[in-house]
């Protein structure tokens, strides 16, 4: 969880201040022409929050920490440590999978809560910017946010983290005896990842 969740804060906090902050810097800009800044809270809910937020996130801890779970089981699988476990009597599912599938829930679940709270502060300081008003763009926000989105922003996180943790350790325990095979497992892990956030993303734009 520190490799995962805390030492991941600072790229997770970045992307999101800067996503934000040029989101909102233009919807202020051009939604002020005709008076619709109302919208500005219906865009950083919607493409923010509920849909960007758990997607970029998920990303980020794919590329970091699904590469390093894939590689470090095949590690173990090649090293012959995998069998050692196994002979001494320990399911190394649960001694290698499970604290590491339990990490990336929380670690995902806990960087989306980080992206959310920067997203929306990174957003106010693009919106004082250009001109609206602090109290009105708060207010703005909270009408647009609903406990459905909330919900959802849950949900979101706990698939892609159940993604993050299980893909890549399957890819991890599947390679044989070749140390070959080590960086070719990480490769398909990441990229099967990826596939899989995305298809479960799209899941739950089809669903909602």
């Amino acid at each position: 969880m520190r490799f995962t969740a805390l030492h991941a804060v600072g790229l997770v906090s970045l992307l999101s201040g800067i996503l934000s902050f040029l989101v909102i810097s233009q919807a202020t800009r051009e939604l002020g022409r005709i008076g619709a800044t109302d919208y500005i809270g219906t865009l950083i809910v919607v493409a923010i929050i509920r849909e960007l937020g758990p997607l970029l996130t998920a990303l980020v801890v794919v590329g970091r920490s699904g590469t390093a779970i894939a590689a470090e089981l095949a590690t173990n699988q090649v090293m012959g440590e995998v069998r050692a476990l196994e002979s001494m009597g320990i399911d190394p599912k649960q001694y290698l999978v499970l604290p590491r599938f339990l990490s990336s829930l929380v670690s995902v679940f806990a960087l989306l809560v980080l992206f959310d709270l920067v997203a929306v502060m990174a957003g106010f300081a693009a919106a004082r910017f250009n001109g609206l008003p602090g109290p009105r763009y708060f207010q703005i926000v909270l009408q647009s946010l609903s406990n459905r989105d909330v919900w959802l922003t849950v949900f979101k996180a706990l698939a892609f983290g159940t993604i993050v943790g299980v893909v890549p350790s399957y890819f991890g325990l599947a390679v044989r005896r070749a140390s070959t095979e080590i960086p070719i497992a990480a490769s398909r892990a990441v990229v099967a990842a990826l596939v899989g956030i995305f298809l479960c993303s799209a899941l739950f734009v089809a669903l909602g």
